[in-house]
């Protein structure tokens, strides 16, 4: 599994940008966060270093909803300067919060409004991320993204966009709270910040699955390139789309797609609107979702790169594990099961020899080769 120490290969990975992504789903985030805490051990292993940390090998890490929180958690600082959760931090996170989060508000009396209390949801978070800014975060870049229902816009909160845009330099526990924000779900956010010309800035968000649709992989990559065109240093490798210079690690939070029920036209010519709302959503989202990952796979092996892809997915989810919202205990130790036992899953049929986990573990080594070169470069 080790990459060959030639000085041709370490010029090569010094030359990389590092991308993670991780797509929304709501409790469904047991599942990626399973992917992290195994892929940051990995890091640790080879480093031999227990306290090496997965904001300290990419250069961007992105996320949407659940994916937003997560990304939040393993780069927003401590006291210390270091990300306040460890990536094998994160599933407990769920199994703690997550019957609180998404406890159900009281039938009676019948007040209009979202299906969740969001009070406990803010509450949690605030006091895990403070008063930290997004320009505080700990990789180069972080991407988490909105909606907003008043400007009908997209809202992407990048650290790239702050000398343009310093109203997007809101706290982390406002950013990760509109970002899960999911409508019917829970409540939307407004808070109120500061332009260039100081005056005050109101933003009035949702999730950023309704501007993303739940993948946020292309929009991570996009924020690269990005980087690349403001004449980054580090960024500098990626111009032009220059795709096998980027590692991108790109994990979902599971879909039905291998067992979904399937329609035919003439059944669904009988359908009224109710019956199409029902089904509607969840084929935007895996319809989306799938294009994502067929446009960044078909790049990538265009450029005869595609090894530096990763999509880490699982598409057979049954039963209480399909739905987005039940924290119950035994659903989420299904969906941490789920999440390990991908693990060693095999990553296609084109390559039936290698894992997710045999995958993970050479992306785990590509990163520690690319960080030691960077630190040699500085070192000079």
């Amino acid at each position: 599994m080790l990459l060959a120490t030639t000085s041709s290969t370490f010029a090569s990975l010094e030359e990389m940008v590092t991308v993670l992504s991780i797509d929304g789903g709501a409790i469904r985030g047991i599942i990626p966060g399973v992917i992290l805490a195994f892929l940051e051990g990995e890091l640790q292993r080879i480093d031999n270093n227990p306290d090496a940390r997965l904001a300290d090998y990419f250069d961007v890490i992105g996320g949407t909803s659940t994916g937003g929180l997560l990304a939040a958690m393993i780069t927003t600082p401590n006291e210390n300067n270091r990300p306040f959760a460890a990536a094998n931090e994160t599933v407990p996170f769920y199994f703690e919060h997550g019957p609180r989060i998404f406890s159900r508000r009281p039938l009676f009396p019948i007040i209009p409004g979202p299906k969740y209390n969001s009070t406990y949801l803010m509450q949690v978070i605030k006091e895990k991320m403070g008063e930290t800014r997004l320009s505080q975060t700990l990789t180069t870049e972080v991407v988490i993204s909105a909606f907003d229902i008043k400007t009908n816009k997209p809202v992407i909160f990048t650290k790239s966009s702050l000398a343009e845009s310093p109203e997007l330099n809101a706290k982390m526990y406002d950013i990760c709270y509109s970002t899960a924000a999911a409508p019917t779900y829970f409540a939307p956010h407004s808070f109120v910040t500061t332009t260039s010309n100081g005056d005050p800035y109101e933003f009035n968000l949702i999730d950023g699955g309704v501007a993303t649709v739940g993948d946020p992989a292309l929009l991570s990559v996009s924020v690269a390139m990005k980087h690349a065109e403001d004449e980054d240093p580090a960024f500098a490798s990626i111009k032009s789309l220059n795709y096998k210079k980027m590692l991108l690690l790109s994990l979902g939070t599971g879909t039905t797609s291998d067992f979904d029920e399937t329609y035919t036209a003439a059944e669904a010519a009988r359908w009224g609107p109710f019956r199409w709302m029902q089904v509607i959503q969840k084929m935007t989202n895996a319809g989306s979702t799938y294009m994502t990952d067929y446009y960044l796979s078909s790049a990538f092996k265009a450029l005869g790169s595609q090894d530096n892809y990763l999509r880490v997915q699982e598409n057979a989810l049954t039963g209480s594990t399909t739905t987005w919202d039940n924290a119950t205990l035994a659903n989420m130790q299904l969906l941490k099961q789920v999440g390990e036992n991908l693990l060693n899953k095999q990553v296609s049929k084109d390559n039936p020899n290698e894992t997710y986990a045999d995958a993970l573990i050479r992306f785990a080594t590509k990163l520690s080769h690319r960080k030691k070169l960077r630190a040699n470069k500085a070192s000079y």
